[in-house]
């Protein structure tokens, strides 16, 4: 059975974000870590934070790839290692990442929400 964070991140791939947003405690924060002059990067509070940030990558990004190498679980945290490319709608231009993704539940709903990746490939494409 998967866990609630590869069932949020199945939901995103079918391009389904209200159902993704159901696993999405009321209260969450979703945390991605870089510059801060990037919309993509910052705070984003509860559900609809967590909606106006996927619709951010949306807009920004097609997403060619998007790969989990590896998950690992632990208590009411899950962790995934993999690879990602989008291509930058404006520009064409691509931006590929690995990435280390920190999650932690609460009542088996997504509560935090910490992403790690190449900020200054990010930063690059679109800047």
């Amino acid at each position: 059975m998967p866990n609630p964070v590869q069932e949020f991140l199945a939901r995103l791939a079918a391009g389904d974000l209200p159902a993704a947003l159901d696993l999405v405690a009321p209260d969450a924060v979703f945390a991605p870590e870089g510059p801060a002059d990037l919309p993509i990067y910052g705070h984003f509070a509860g559900r609809e934070g967590a909606a106006r940030l996927f619709r951010t990558l949306g807009d920004l990004f097609d997403t060619e790839s998007f790969e989990i190498f590896t998950w690992a679980e632990t208590g009411d945290t899950v962790f995934a290692h993999g690879a990602m490319r989008h291509r930058v709608r404006q520009s064409g231009a691509t931006v590929e990442s690995g990435f280390a993704l920190v999650v932690t539940l609460a009542a088996g709903k997504i509560a935090h929400w910490r992403i790690f990746e190449n900020t200054a490939a990010f930063q690059a494409a679109l800047g």
